[in-house]
């Protein structure tokens, strides 16, 4: 077996190399600890962590982001897209025993017209964004209730109706969105705090399931009317009264008031509110005289809905007389002699369908 041995020349040459890479390795060994130290100090702060943008919830968003145009029921601002949508109408009685009467307030376009026995009867349209808790009492549909309804797109609801109202609701077939208590009843709701037949009801969150269920939820609606924005410089009329002879409680008187620009709503000489207390009020109120003719013994009335007639429109205390004019399946439109549009002011629209001369040829003040 063969030994070997460092001599001592060997010995010294071996200790120079590990004095030379004893001066690169402890520098070396520093530097390795500070860098874990840094390391571990931006671990605990949470440096090392990118941070994410700052996203604002919808509710937060500002508003100057926000695009508003017209809604083309009533004229006011909303976003885009909401301007759209095909209103909500409901068949909405005025029978003396269904008062007080539920959400009519909050209604954006109502047509008031007479039906048989003196008594007269809504359509109100509400937007589709609407939150209304509750509205009724509902009734039974008529055929120029179906057919203003129809003009607007909306979808329509009521209990049942005339057999001439429903003659016309079968012969529009799917062209006609419309959902009848009857057939429908999971979308209203009876009352138990009142007596049938005045107890039918329904709220925002039926009609959305039903406008959902029916496909119609992303219906538009056609335009109808035009809008003006009211500022402090429009000049108010003096005319502080508007009177609607349909007969005994059911005579109807509007009284402006010239500070607020509105018109706040008497029927028989009371103020009309809603069940919840909410006085029924509009920016715009308009009559239209047409004529009616008798269906049956029961005093079903035809009212005529198509071609012209005479129409007032009463807008901050100002009247003017005008024209309305209506094609089949049309909104009803408003135009002066020279056939110049109105404008109305943004917010609610009330139309008062009389059959009467004497409201027009004996005008009120």
């Amino acid at each position: 077996m063969v030994y070997r041995s460092f001599s001592a020349k060997g010995g010294n040459h071996a200790f120079k190399i590990l004095q030379r890479s004893q001066r690169y390795l402890v520098p070396g060994i520093v530097l390795l600890l500070l860098s874990s130290a840094g390391l571990f100090y931006l671990i605990l702060s949470g440096k090392t962590r990118s941070t994410p943008p700052i996203i604002l919830p919808p509710d937060q968003v500002t508003t100057s982001t926000v695009n508003l145009v017209p809604r083309r029921l009533d004229g006011m601002l909303v976003p885009v897209g909401q301007e759209l949508l095909a209103p909500r109408a409901v068949m909405i009685e005025n029978e003396i025993n269904a008062r007080p009467l539920s959400g009519l307030s909050q209604a954006r376009v109502v047509i008031e017209a007479p039906v048989e026995g003196g008594i007269t009867r809504f359509l109100a349209m509400f937007d589709a964004s609407s939150t209304v808790a509750e509205i009724g009492p509902i009734r039974s549909a008529r055929p120029y209730f179906v057919d203003w309804a129809r003009a607007w797109n909306s979808i329509y609801f009521h209990v049942g109706g005339s057999p001439e109202a429903l003659s016309l609701i079968q012969k529009l077939g799917n062209g006609f969105h419309q959902l009848d208590e009857i057939t429908a009843g999971q979308f209203f709701w009876r009352s138990v705090d009142r007596t049938m037949p005045h107890n039918t009801y329904i709220n925002h969150a039926l009609m959305e399931k039903a406008a959902g269920e029916t496909n119609v939820a992303s219906s538009t609606m056609p335009v109808v009317w035009h809008f003006q924005d009211v500022t402090t410089s429009t000049k108010r009329g003096g005319i502080v009264t508007v009177k609607i002879t349909y007969g005994g409680p059911y005579t109807v008187t509007w009284k402006f008031d010239p500070v607020r620009d509105l018109y706040t709503r008497f029927q028989g000489n009371k103020s009309q509110n809603d069940q919840d207390g909410t006085a029924v009020e509009s920016e715009n109120v308009i009559v239209i005289k047409t004529e009616a003719q008798v269906l049956d013994k029961i005093g079903r009335l035809k009212l005529r809905t198509i071609g012209s007639g005479e129409a007032l429109v009463y807008r901050d205390g100002n009247r003017y007389a005008m024209r309305w004019r209506r094609g089949l399946g049309e909104p009803i439109k408003f135009e002066g002699t020279d056939g110049t549009e109105i404008l109305l002011n943004r917010g609610r629209t009330w139309i008062e369908v009389t059959t009467d001369d004497r409201v027009f040829a004996g005008l009120e003040k």
